[in-house]
C-alpha cells in the first residue's frame, strides 16, 4: 500500500516545483492508494490513517484541517489508448463496456477502446456513481435517461439490459442514486 502525506510545512524534502509536481501525480489517484494533505502545524495521526485506509475504497484523498479528516470525491480516471495514458473526466464517462476480452469507455466524443478487464476497470470507479448491470457494461447512473423493465435508456441513445440477476442490486443502487441527488423524492 502506497501512502503520500503533503503539507506546506518547509520541512519537507524538495523544492516547491518538485511537491507541486509529486502532488499533481498523486492526485491522479494511480501512483497511491491514499494521499494525506495537511496544513502547517497540524499532527497526523498514523493510526487515524491505517483506520481510514481500512474504511475507504482504492485511492483516496484525505484532507486534515483542524484535526478532522474529510475526503475529497475521485474526479479522474486513467487509461491507456495505444500505448500511451490518457487521464478523463469520471463525469465524462458514459459507460464500460466489454467484449471478447477488450474493453471500450463510452464518452460523448466516442468509443476509446483500452487495454484492461472489466472487473479491474470497476474497482477504479466511485461506488455511488457506477453500477456494474450484466457481465459486460458498468453504468453511469448520472447517463441514464430512462428504466423500463430491463432495459437502460442511456443518454447517448444507446440501451442496455440489465442481467436478471442483478436487476434488484442495480435497483437498490439507483434508486439510491436517485435519492442522494435529490432526483427521487
Amino acid at each position: 500500500m502506497k501512502i503520500d502525506f503533503f503539507s506546506n510545512e518547509k520541512q519537507l524534502p524538495g523544492s516547491k516545483k518538485e511537491k507541486n509536481k509529486r502532488l499533481l501525480l498523486a492526485l491522479d489517484c494511480t501512483a497511491y492508494d491514499m494521499i494525506v494533505i495537511y496544513s502547517k502545524g497540524e499532527t497526523v495521526s498514523s493510526g487515524k490513517v491505517i483506520r481510514q485506509v481500512k474504511k475507504r475504497e482504492k485511492c483516496s484523498v484525505i484532507t486534515l484541517v483542524n484535526g478532522k479528516m474529510s475526503h475529497l470525491k475521485q474526479t479522474k480516471y486513467r487509461v491507456f489508448f495505444n500505448g500511451q495514458s490518457f487521464i478523463l473526466d469520471i463525469q465524462d464517462i458514459h459507460f464500460l463496456e466489454s467484449y471478447y476480452r477488450k474493453t471500450s469507455v463510452v464518452v460523448d466524443s466516442g468509443r476509446i477502446r483500452i487495454r484492461a478487464r472489466l472487473d479491474e476497470e470497476e474497482e477504479k470507479l466511485p461506488k455511488d456513481q457506477f453500477v456494474r448491470i450484466n457481465r459486460h457494461n458498468i453504468i453511469n447512473m448520472n447517463y441514464v435517461r430512462n428504466v423500463k423493465g430491463e432495459a437502460i435508456e442511456m443518454q447517448n441513445g444507446e440501451y442496455l439490459y440489465v442481467n436478471d440477476g442483478r436487476k434488484k442490486k442495480f435497483e437498490k443502487r439507483y434508486r439510491e442514486f436517485l435519492e442522494l441527488n435529490y432526483m427521487l423524492l
